[in-house]
């Protein structure tokens, strides 16, 4: 199940990137197998939050799997694609929300999965006016 909750989102970062051309914010999703804060909040997050997200164009979506050396190689192709493979080895923290500009590649903001869903919208929101 976890093997295809990995996939399927992977996935949904690459469908994502296809029409996501012109997004002014990268919305870069820090996860891990081992990790309790996405286990814990993770389904919440594809629930409430990710469909959100998805839907505008002004977002573009990167999951980035820490979990072990194959899923993290199975990644890097978004974070190329995006050019933030730099930024993703230097924010490794897991179970977060990055939200960078993406034409300058700089950190926006970033929350915590484990906040609520109400924090999480309003940090996305700032995000999205400043990107």
């Amino acid at each position: 199940m976890k093997k295809l909750l990995v996939a399927t989102l992977l996935f949904m970062g690459i469908a994502v990137s296809g029409f996501a051309q012109s997004a002014k914010v990268i919305a870069l999703v820090n996860k891990a197998s081992w990790c309790p804060i996405c286990q814990a909040n993770g389904p919440r997050f594809e629930k409430d939050i990710m469909p959100m997200a998805m839907a505008n164009k002004d977002v573009q979506i990167v999951m980035n799997d820490l979990s072990d050396n194959k899923t993290k190689a199975a990644s890097e192709p978004m974070l190329k694609k995006v050019g933030i493979v730099s930024f993703a080895k230097k924010n490794t923290d897991t179970g977060t929300l990055y939200f960078i500009d993406a034409k300058s590649k700089k950190l926006i903001s970033q929350v915590s999965l484990a906040q609520s869903d109400e924090e999480i919208k309003k940090i996305y929101m700032a995000a999205l006016a400043k990107g």
